[in-house]
């Protein structure tokens, strides 16, 4: 039997991640969208651990830095190529040709560094080694702990693929180097875990809730989500069998953001737009109308039709209020898009929000008929099983129709084997965009602590788009800002 977290040294031949389609959906069809629209402008990006007091050791640094380096294999297949096509009509091949050519330099592009974090800097700042969240440090040499640096600069529409396998491998190595506890590990274990959330999600609302597995970035490793995606799909196919089959419920597993796992099980690579497409063309734009400019620029790429997999828009960027504003000027095209992503804020009160906004377009372009019958939301903001469970009957009481993409909770939910009271606490990091071709990039989720961006930029963004409160008072601000 496979142990899921066994260490493995740095020098192991064994590296992550597998393949270039070892990533979320949406990277692909925002480098696209990128590789037409912005072709030779220039990012940078910033990691950004959201809690510092999660420290990493200097072998965790070590092995990502290894990693990282063997990021200059992977390149598209033939197969790989050929799955796309199939598949993912909206990839043309003109992209497919400039995908399947492209080669990642990870040596002139991305840059690692380990800063120690001294037994006595710790002790100031309450990092205490031994807080893990129900884990400890203590497993890594307490004056070899430190925190981890790292920085992507380069074309847009190279560096816009790093994002996913560095965080995933960040989350790998620390667990594997920093605190290699002995949590539940087997892939048995994984993947029943795996199917009893699925079967839960769909007999605590009787085949109807729809769920997506979104948990690459934050996986506790690349072995786990294979189990998890695997797990899911029993566990729905359980739920199935049981009921005597779908007899037209509209819910079960939708698909998988992995676009490598969905070649690998067959399954639909399902994805939405993130925030940096957003965050970029609102700095091209200096915020005036980001949301709705992103959206335009969008279809250009991407033609809207009523059942297009591809337009639901992500609505946190600068915040929820804002995105409404935008997108109940142009009816017209708000008609185009299909869904809306929650990312942050209240999700009942976005459902609510939601279904108000829907019903108000369809009366400005004179089809009252259509109130309460379109218009989706996707929620992918912290869900577990439970709370995908409550905001779901919430919303059949509203009468809007929801999804969920579900992440960390598939993907990285350990608990200790002699303590099943303790979880494993996963990392909470990310990795934005800071800059577009020299302009700062800056996020305003309706969660401050999710804001990222340059802190007088952040200002004078707030200050254009007309939000409450010119000055950032001391103690807000995010990790994410500097």
């Amino acid at each position: 039997m496979t142990d899921l977290n066994s260490s493995r040294p740095v020098e192991d031949d064994r590296h992550v991640p597998f393949s270039i389609l070892d990533t979320d959906l949406y990277k692909l069809t925002m480098q696209q969208a990128v590789f037409q629209q912005f072709h030779n402008s220039t990012s940078e990006y910033r990691f950004t651990n959201r809690s510092p007091e999660m420290l990493f050791s200097r072998k965790t640094f070590q092995w990502v830095k290894v990693q990282v380096g063997y990021l200059k294999n992977l390149h598209l297949t033939t197969p790989e190529r050929e799955y796309l096509h199939q598949t993912c009509p909206y990839f043309q091949p003109a992209y497919l040709d400039y995908l399947e050519n492209l080669r990642l330099h990870p040596d002139e592009q991305v840059t690692v560094d380990f800063v120690l974090k001294k037994r006595a800097d710790r002790a100031q700042d309450g990092d205490g080694a031994g807080e893990e969240g129900g884990g400890n440090q203590d497993q890594a040499d307490e004056e070899d702990l430190g925190l981890i640096e790292l920085g992507v600069k380069g074309l847009w529409r190279e560096c816009i693929l790093y994002e996913v396998p560095l965080m995933a491998i960040l989350s790998e190595g620390y667990f594997l180097h920093t605190v290699p506890h002995q949590w539940h590990s087997s892939p048995v274990q994984t993947r029943e875990l795996a199917s009893t959330k699925a079967y839960r999600l769909l007999s605590g609302s009787s085949g109807n809730l729809a769920f997506s597995e979104f948990g690459t970035r934050r996986r506790r490793s690349y072995e786990v989500q294979k189990e998890v995606v695997e797990g899911l799909r029993e566990g729905e196919e359980r739920y199935w069998n049981e009921v005597g089959g779908r007899g037209g419920k509209k819910g079960g597993l939708v698909g998988t953001s992995n676009v490598h796992f969905a070649m690998m099980f067959g399954m639909k690579p399902v994805g939405t737009i993130a925030h940096e497409w957003i965050m970029a063309v609102g700095a091209k734009q200096d915020y005036v109308d980001p949301n709705g400019t992103a959206m335009d620029l969008w279809e250009k790429v991407y033609p809207a039709s009523a059942a297009s997999p591809l337009h639901t828009m992500l609505t946190d960027t600068y915040t929820v209020d804002v995105f409404f504003r935008e997108f109940l000027s142009d009816p017209d095209r708000a008609s185009r898009w299909n869904a809306l992503r929650h990312d942050s804020g209240d999700p009942i009160d976005f459902a609510r929000q939601a279904r108000k906004t829907w019903d108000e377009i369809a009366r400005k372009r004179g089809e009252e008929d259509q109130m309460g019958k379109v218009g989706r939301v996707i929620f992918s903001d912290g869900l577990d099983v439970d709370e995908a469970l409550r905001i779901w009957k919430e919303c059949e009481k509203i009468g809007i129709n929801a999804s969920f993409g579900i992440g960390t909770h598939l993907t990285n939910d350990f608990h200790m084997i002699d303590d099943p009271n303790t979880k494993s606490k996963p990392l909470n990091m990310v990795i934005k965009l800071r800059k577009m071709d020299g302009m700062e990039c800056v996020k305003l989720s309706d969660d401050r602590g999710k804001w990222t961006g340059d802190k007088g930029e952040v200002q004078r963004c707030r200050r254009i788009l007309g939000l409450a409160g010119d000055e950032l008072e001391g103690g807000q601000e995010a990790p994410g800002m500097t």
